[in-house]
């Protein structure tokens, strides 16, 4: 089988004396299609951060590790090449007059926009148009972040986080603050790159977030994976558990919904 492009195990992180993630056994391998569902606070982004290296895992347990793809000692550059993020919170912090080839330029550095000290090549420029026609967004390369609805922005940010041509995109919350046409818009384009067999790992708190496509399940509650496995997992007696609440669930038109 091909290394694990992430692979934790027995995993803590602890913040201020707090165990925000307890002994955290996760695998997830090139080709995925992964959804991590839990309420807010339950360590999905903490989770993440793990992932992106931003958050220092406690590994002094006996046997605990996080690799990435099967390195333990990893660099920045490393987890760009494994991980592409897009989320709603980074899209606040792009200035309102960039253009939209600027902001997915800005993902080759990490970087919210571009400056003179960034040596920006035509190969670069080719390589930010590819990854907007990705996500079905060609026609926003003359547009300013200004003019752009929040769905379009959101797309951005996809093409932004592709340029690298991560082993795996991670979608954090991606429909915070969307109407219904964000919705869709943004919707549509996470079909279209599952459609590629890109990897993908989607973070949601809601159950309408997760597109046909996805094919595994991790839940959370408490700082720990509560469920992982098939799309089985994602059923009535479980969703009450995880939040707490009588859950009911349907699904119509290969779309998921509980209240």
């Amino acid at each position: 089988m091909s290394t694990p492009i992430i692979e934790m195990h027995g995993v803590s992180v602890v913040k201020e004396r707090s165990v925000i993630l307890r002994d955290i056994d996760l695998c997830i391998r090139k080709g995925e299609r992964v959804v991590v569902l839990g309420p807010n606070g339950s360590g999905k982004s903490s989770l993440i951060k793990v992932m992106l290296g931003e958050n220092r895992a406690d590994t002094s347990a006996d046997g605990s590790f996080v690799r990435i793809m099967g390195e333990e000692h990893f660099s920045l550059f490393d987890v760009r090449r494994a991980f592409g993020l897009v989320s709603g919170d980074l899209q606040y912090e792009f200035r309102r007059d960039m253009g939209a080839v600027e902001a997915v330029l800005s993902g080759f550095y990490g970087s919210i926009g571009t400056n003179r000290s960034q040596a920006l090549t035509a190969e670069m420029r080719t390589k930010a148009l590819k990854a907007l026609s990705l996500v079905g967004s060609s026609h926003l390369a003359s547009r300013t972040v200004s003019t752009l609805s929040s769905g379009e922005a959101r797309r951005v940010l996809m093409a932004r986080a592709l340029v690298n041509e991560p082993e795996a995109l991670i979608l954090d919350e991606p429909m915070t603050s969307l109407d219904l046409t964000g919705k869709h818009i943004v919707r549509e384009a996470m079909r279209a790159l599952a459609a590629t067999g890109r990897t993908l790992v989607m973070v949601t708190h809601d159950p309408s977030d997760i597109i046909p496509e996805m094919e595994r399940v991790i839940l959370m509650k408490d700082g720990q994976i509560f469920r992982d496995g098939d799309m089985s997992e994602l059923n009535e007696e479980n969703l009450g558990e995880l939040y707490s609440v009588p859950v009911r669930l349907a699904r119509i038109d290969d779309r998921y919904f509980a209240w």
